[in-house]
């Protein structure tokens, strides 16, 4: 898929280099079974220390608070469904079960190791305050861990970042920086 940035919940994500990013969300393959299935936003591959790990992102403008119930278990669960559904689109992309990831998914992703692939979970919430994040990170890694334990996945692969920690990862661009085709976007608008 393309290499132009995402632009989501007020962010711009990427661009990120050639065949490291699928747009799930958007997909061909996604499309085909869209009703009743929510989905993450999309896929990263990254190089960490343990080796090729694939980013299941997710973006939102913002959150309810954990006292505000049942807002709060409804958002977390929305989040869980997004992000397990990327997990299994994307397995069943790379074990050929749709035809339509054939024309779409990176060569990347198509050669990875299921064996000793490594996953991680991430939530980026744009505008939200540090402090505000570990009720969410407690909250999402509760509720993931069936799918982090089942996948013998390390601890830390549950990630709520806000815009700041997303931008020092370098998921998203600062806010004062366009691409480009986001700026003729935005003069046409």
């Amino acid at each position: 898929m393309s290499t132009d940035p995402i632009i989501e919940s007020g962010m711009t994500f990427g661009p990120y280099p050639a065949g490291q990013c699928f747009y799930i969300e958007k997909s061909a393959c996604y499309e085909k079974v869209r009703e009743g299935v929510q989905m993450a936003e999309f896929l990263l591959l990254r190089q960490q220390q343990e080796g090729p790990t694939i980013w299941i992102v997710e973006a939102k403008s913002s959150s309810p608070r954990p006292e505000t119930q049942p807002n709060f278990s409804e958002f977390i669960d929305e989040i869980r469904s997004k992000l397990t559904h990327g997990l299994l689109l994307a397995l069943a992309a790379r074990l050929q079960r749709h035809p339509a990831a054939a024309d779409e998914l990176p060569d990347s992703f198509r050669t990875l190791d299921l064996k000793t692939q490594g996953f991680r979970f991430v939530l980026v919430i744009n505008g939200h305050k540090q402090e505000w994040l570990a009720p969410l990170q407690s909250a999402l890694s509760l509720v993931l861990k069936p799918i982090v334990k089942t996948w013998a996945l390390p601890p830390n692969s549950v990630v709520v970042l806000n815009h700041e920690l997303a931008q020092k990862h370098g998921l998203i661009l600062p806010a004062a920086v366009r691409h480009p085709k986001q700026a003729t976007s935005l003069s046409n608008e």
